[in-house]
């Protein structure tokens, strides 16, 4: 088992990277692989700064701004290999969802 660097706050206790150290990377080591790599890492930060765009958003008044974020935010990240790896990993662990009594019966058509 690796012994990831944990600190005691739970928090990696690794580097956090700049775009230009990053890129640097791919000076040291120009390959097919790293640029593979860091173009997945791209893309990732990219949903990093609109989760952030999200957040300060969330922080102020607009709620039609702070929706459209949440919908640009949502389609970005649907279909995202690690969300979907996930789901399965909870539907194998834990099985399927259930619905509680409460939800079902404000479900049920003809209740007004």
């Amino acid at each position: 088992m690796p012994d990831f660097p944990v600190g005691p706050d739970g928090r990696y206790q690794i580097p956090k990277l700049t775009a230009a150290q990053l890129r640097a990377f791919f000076f040291r080591r120009p390959c097919p692989e790293v640029r593979d790599l860091l173009w997945e890492i791209h893309r990732l930060r990219l949903l990093l700064l609109r989760a952030n765009q999200l957040q300060e958003a969330m922080t102020g008044a607009n709620a039609p701004t702070t929706q459209f974020i949440l919908d640009i935010f949502r389609r970005e990240i649907e279909g995202e290999p690690c969300i979907k790896e996930r789901q399965a990993w909870d539907l194998e662990f834990f099985g399927p969802r259930r619905v509680s009594e409460y939800t079902r019966r404000q479900k049920e058509p003809g209740d007004g």
